[in-house]
């Protein structure tokens, strides 16, 4: 039972990757699968003896000697030749005959892998004690006071405090054992062990070859727990990847890192830029732009857009057919891809970026896992730049804490930052004629050199006009136009063109132009309208305001009278009256729903209630017919002065 606990506490019972170039003492000693699984660990366990560094050269001398053995073996036992061929044999192995035909033996029984043993321990890779001998003496005092666990529970046990420190994050290999021995002796201590007995195992020192090799195994998984990016750095295995194939704009790479120059600003504080990369991965080539930024302020999406325009318009790679970015917030903007999508439209899906997973590969953007700057190869040429900018006089380093300087008890000079930009524009072009050797791809020519390789293959860059990508990287926004302005961000702009025009209209203010003003398109944002500039406002007598309104009103005429002549004039709706009623109809159906029409009778109560009102119409139209003659009578005889006849008398009592 001693040996097995022995053999259980100190095989790990860890996984183990099998190293290149060693061999198992047996072939059973790492497990690993018939078919390998693309999803599998490739990892290893130990069952049985350990692997030593000389186990490979001690077989190849095996297999040697096996060789050299073969042709005795193969002679039966009581061959004439046999004593012959023994004695030639131990001469080329400088043994006596009696070895020679021990080895025989050996090899006839167990082949190769006993000639390998030979010379070995027969307790190879089996401890001689648990742990170590101090702790072993605490364990068999412990078992004989206390009686609830024997030595291999108590191997087991410290084994396990010892992979929970490792795992807990324990430093060393000492801060592992202090840590390990408290928790035994409290776990101990709770279940009824002497107080003597505990304390005692907290005096046992450190078997730093027992932690360590506990260590080997479970100080990386609380590594993982504490700290991600040393995990990432030291054990994550990287893939290979190869640019292999590439043409120069085919995939870009973008991302912002720090000038680390002092540069001064216009007021005459320090201040270090910030560049805006794009890198090429095909031909290695860099795109830089420096921008200098106010004190507290970052970089932000306009400088992103108005850098990758430029990039765009001038860099001899030409506009990339895929982008690479970065997870950082100057480019997590939906914004960006807008853009690439606005550019699709506008070079008729000639340039085309689209992020879903659907679309081609080839016209995807690609963005890089976040905070793994393995993913992006222009990581690693940032570190290549800092050879070359290091060359700077009053280049500081990535540690502006701990900077260089010249002398003694002052800082670092900043310079003008248009020289820092001049020379920095000198050092990249030094840089792209410079051979890279180093880089896989590259083939040991220089960035200029890949690019006139790939235009003498008959490839060409992609160019786009700046008044594409103006449109392209610009804000829209969506506002009505009121007395021929419009307000975007608390800036107004007015335009001849919006005088003439009513409702929404869409305003596109571009991020990469150094003139401010805005483009004005159609509420749809497919056709340009003009373009606007923010509202001036003049004083109360200046001239100049005087003039401007003059100006507008004729330019709100001229372009009254250009609507009126593309309309062909004003409609004349009188002309056109009736004229749906008459294509449509009207008189047709007015005709048939006449001759359909059916009288409805009325009732006898009805008809007399009709004879008596035609009745009373008719005394009335009486009644007034004889008034009226009445009055033309007495007009005459007033005429004629006859005042007093019976006539004229009738005619004033009744008030003509």
């Amino acid at each position: 039972m001693a040996a097995a606990a022995t053999a259980a506490a100190n095989a790990g019972n860890g996984p183990l990757t099998r190293r290149a170039g060693s061999i198992p003492a047996t072939p059973t000693t790492i497990a690993k699968p018939t078919e390998p699984d693309a999803d599998a660990l490739l990892i290893g366990q130990i069952v049985g003896a350990g692997v030593r560094d000389d186990d490979f050269e001690r077989v190849l001398r095996a297999r040697d000697m096996f060789l050299l053995l073969k042709p005795l073996l193969d002679l039966p036992e009581r061959h004439k030749g046999r004593r012959a061929m023994a004695e030639s044999i131990a001469q080329s192995l400088d043994r006596s005959v009696a070895q020679v035909y021990r080895l025989a033996e050996i090899a006839r029984d167990g082949g190769v892998a006993a000639l390998a043993r030979l010379g070995q321990r027969r307790d190879r890779g089996q401890a001689r004690r648990l742990i170590s001998g101090p702790w072993l003496a605490w364990a068999q005092d412990a078992a004989a006071q206390w009686a609830a666990e024997d030595v291999p529970t108590l191997a087991t046990r410290m084994r396990d405090a010892v992979r929970m420190a490792w795992v807990g994050g324990a430093p060393s290999d000492r801060q592992c054992w202090l840590k390990a021995t408290a928790k035994v002796a409290r776990d101990l201590m709770e279940l009824g062990a002497p107080r003597a007995v505990c304390a005692s195992l907290l005096s046992v020192p450190c078997p730093r070859r027992y932690v360590g090799a506990e260590g080997q195994h479970f100080r990386v998984a609380g590594r993982s727990l504490r700290d991600g990016k040393a995990i990432y750095d030291r054990h994550l295995t990287p893939v290979k990847r190869t640019a292999a194939g590439l043409m120069p704009g085919e995939l870009v790479c973008g991302d912002i890192t720090p000038l680390d120059i002092p540069v001064l600003r216009e007021d005459g504080s320090t201040a270090y830029a910030r560049l805006v990369a794009w890198h090429d991965v095909a031909t290695n080539w860099l795109w830089l732009d420096a921008v200098l930024l106010d004190k507290g302020q970052g970089i932000r999406r306009e400088h992103v857009a108005a850098s990758y325009a430029r990039m765009c318009e001038r860099a001899p790679f030409g506009a990339p057919r895929r982008l690479y970015l970065d997870n950082g917030s100057e480019y997590q903007w939906d914004e960006m891809l807008v853009a690439c999508k606005r550019l699709a439209d506008l070079t008729g899906q000639q340039f085309a970026f689209e992020e879903a997973a659907t679309t081609a590969a080839d016209r995807q953007v690609v963005r890089s896992i976040p905070f793994r700057p393995r993913a992006k190869r222009i990581e690693g040429l940032f570190g290549n730049l800092t050879d070359w900018l290091g060359w700077w006089f009053g280049y500081v380093g990535g540690n502006r804490i701990t900077k260089k300087v010249a002398t003694l008890g002052k800082g670092v000079q900043p310079a003008a930052f248009e020289a820092v930009k001049d020379w920095l524009n000198r050092t990249l072009a030094d840089y792209h004629v410079t051979p890279q050797p180093g880089a896989e791809h590259m083939g040991g020519l220089s960035p200029q050199q890949k690019l006139t390789q790939a235009l003498e293959s008959g490839w060409r860059p992609w160019k786009i006009d700046r008044l594409t990508l103006a449109l392209a990287f610009a804000d829209y926004e969506v506002r009505r136009v009121n007395r021929g302005t419009v307000s975007v961000d608390g800036v107004t702009y007015s335009g001849d063109c919006l005088m003439a025009i009513e409702g929404r209209v869409t305003v596109a203010v571009p991020r990469i132009l150094n003139e401010t003003g805005a483009y004005i398109l159609d509420a749809q944002g497919r056709r340009i309208l003009g373009w606007v500039e923010p509202e001036k406002t003049y004083g109360i007598t200046d001239p100049a305001g005087a003039k401007e309104a003059a100006r507008r009103r004729q330019a709100l005429n001229v372009l009254l009278a250009e609507r009126i002549e593309q309309a062909g004039g004003p409609l004349n709706e009188a002309a056109l009256a009736g004229t749906r009623a008459e294509l449509l109809g009207l008189d047709a159906t007015l005709d048939q729903a006449e001759a359909a029409a059916q009288w409805v009778q009325p009732s006898a109560e009805v008809l007399q209630l009709h004879e008596g009102i035609k009745a009373a119409r008719a005394r009335q139209i009486e009644e007034i017919n004889r008034r009226m003659e009445v009055r033309m009578t007495a007009e005459k005889l007033n005429r004629l002065g006859v005042e007093d006849d019976e006539e004229t008398r009738l005619a004033r009592e009744m008030g003509l």
